[in-house]
């Protein structure tokens, strides 16, 4: 995760090619590769939240949906409640 050397801050605001944090507004440039990881860790984020959806939205395949959502984050609470 990154972190704000300016304030220590973790939420940042990303526009084409920049961060700006949330809190103290300085600005980091990103280079392609933190572009790359950024749009990877978004995805994975969001195929989470999509897994953890249809858990709440099918309780037949919730299980099936939960333990995908264990094998990219194997301590997310709320997935495990679909396990037990």
């Amino acid at each position: 995760m990154i972190k704000c050397s300016a304030c220590g801050a973790d939420e940042f605001l990303t526009i084409p090619g920049y961060q700006i944090c949330k809190y103290c507004h300085a600005k980091y440039q990103l280079t392609k590769e933190d572009m790359l990881v950024k749009d990877s860790v978004i995805s994975i984020r969001q195929d989470v939240e999509t897994l953890l959806k249809k858990c709440r939205d099918n309780p037949a395949k919730a299980k099936k949906y939960a333990n995908l959502v264990l094998d990219i984050d194997p301590n997310n609470k709320e997935a495990l409640k679909y396990i037990k």
